[in-house]
């Protein structure tokens, strides 16, 4: 009799510290997916992300400017700019031609765009600046997991290289030499095309590859032990 009355006595421990572990496990596994669903995609939300064309232009306008104040540089007369690339890239010689225009705008000089490598002006005195675009391009470089069950979100890498010439228009060199610029951050994994032009492909590029244990696995054993802890936790309480 006492050996049966200890028995139960020992199951029902048994089953009482079950239950209180179960319960705090299960609310620990739940607050963890909303701290989850809720905190991360806010991050991203609250952040004024810029899109890939306008983190190049950005980045190109702001050093390409630096060119019109450099010494021996006169601002007060017209600046001829001819625009080409080596690839022969019809986008990427309008883009940089719609940055030129937004730039020398900015700065309030007086411009025109040449049609061929003469770059003629009927001003008696202006400057001829020539810019090569030698490279646009956007690379998504990493995966990053923000935390356990937080949204994931990747490396963005934008890169670009110009060379920029300038002289007077009877043929002094004023400036020769070239932009290079490189901007990273982070942006979501999942919604990234929306930072892309579809007008611009250098503004495009392929996401980094997910493991297999991070694209399966993780999502899976996730969903099964939430499951079984809410189905013994309802059990438990059914008694």
């Amino acid at each position: 009799m006492n050996r049966h009355f200890e028995h139960n006595s020992l199951s029902l421990r048994g089953t009482v510290f079950l239950g209180f572990f179960l319960r705090k496990f299960t609310v620990f596994l739940y607050l963890a997916v909303i701290i989850a669903a809720v905190t991360y995609p806010r991050v991203f939300a609250q952040t004024n992300i810029k899109s890939n064309l306008e983190v190049f232009e950005q980045e190109i306008s702001g050093e390409l400017e630096k060119f019109f104040f450099m010494p021996g540089i006169n601002r007060d007369v017209k600046f001829v700019f001819r625009v080409s690339s080596p690839k022969k890239s019809k986008e990427d010689k309008k883009f940089i031609e719609s940055v030129v225009k937004k730039t020398a705008e900015r700065n309030k000089l007086k411009y025109s765009i040449a049609k061929d490598e003469v770059m003629d002006s009927p001003d008696t005195v202006y400057n001829k600046c020539a810019i090569t675009v030698n490279k646009l391009y956007t690379e998504y470089t990493k995966l990053i997991k923000n935390g356990f069950l937080g949204e994931k979100s990747m490396q963005r890498e934008i890169t670009s290289s110009l060379d920029v010439h300038i002289s007077s228009n009877n043929g002094e060199v004023l400036v020769s030499d070239e932009i290079k610029t490189k901007y990273d951050d982070e942006i979501p994994y999942d919604d990234y095309t929306q930072f892309e032009s579809a007008e611009y492909k250098f503004t495009q590029s392929t996401q980094p590859d997910i493991s297999l244990l991070e694209s399966i696995f993780f999502p899976v054993a996730v969903v099964s032990l939430s499951a079984v802890a809410a189905i013994l936790f309802f059990s438990i309480r059914s008694k």
